[in-house]
């Protein structure tokens, strides 16, 4: 064997050698993560962006699986926990569905009434009406007395159901150049209270929402109107 046939050989033991060692370490860094990383468990993601207040569908869920140590109590599990419901928030691709991005689908009762209402942005809380929220409904009006305009306000409904809020929007005012941010929010509400809602869009100065804390109040305490009549009655 000629000196360059031994460098050759020389070199392919090396070669082996490194490879050999390259499996090794490769081998035991895997093992060494398995490790660290533990058991596996399988998890809802959304399989693409979802727009907040959409409601949810298998089509929108996909199973995934990541290490029991980074799961949650509150990551689902299984797409029946998650469909029908609606998403309280806009929602990435690959997000993990929570239980707290999502709320339940309100579902009317006997004599209960939807109606959509158009809530001007500065005056519906800010944007923090949800569905599913509780909220009182106040109007304010201007009332004739001896012929003079008195500032009349009281509170027309009390713990409104919230069961959809739509997306921000703009509406032209009553002067040509004067431009509202509305929101369109729909209510569950009875049939009494939707006539009340429906007489305070056609005739109030403003119509206002105050959220209810999420406690609830065991009764609603009572409010007289700010004046001495009552416009949000029609039959008075």
């Amino acid at each position: 064997m000629n000196p360059r046939q031994r460098r050759g050989v020389l070199l392919m033991i090396l070669a082996a050698l490194g490879a050999v060692f390259v499996f090794v370490s490769v081998v035991g860094y895997v093992g060494s993560v398995r490790a660290e990383v533990g058991q596996m468990t399988e998890v809802l993601q959304f399989s693409r962006p979802v727009k907040a207040f959409t409601p949810i569908d298998a089509s929108m869920l996909r199973k995934t699986r990541i290490p029991v140590k980074w799961a949650t109590g509150s990551m689902l599990t299984d797409p029946k926990q998650a469909t029908g419901k609606n998403t309280v928030t806009d929602v990435a691709a690959n997000a993990y569905v929570d239980r707290g991005m999502l709320v339940d689908r309100p579902v009317l009762r006997p004599g209960q009434r939807e109606i959509a209402s158009l809530i001007n942005a500065e005056t519906g809380v800010a944007g923090q009406v949800r569905p599913g929220m509780r909220v009182d409904i106040y109007a304010a009006f201007q009332e004739q007395q001896q012929n003079r305009q008195q500032a009349c306000a009281l509170r027309i409904i009390s713990n409104a159901l919230v069961k959809e809020v739509g997306r921000l929007r703009s509406q032209r005012g009553d002067n040509a150049n004067e431009v509202d941010q509305v929101v369109p929010i729909t209510f569950v509400l009875s049939a009494e209270d939707s006539l009340k809602l429906t007489h305070a869009e056609s005739f109030a100065e403003e119509v206002r929402l105050a959220l209810i804390g999420r406690q609830g109040e065991p009764v609603s305490p009572r409010l007289g109107p700010i004046c001495k009549a009552n416009p949000s009655n029609p039959a008075a």
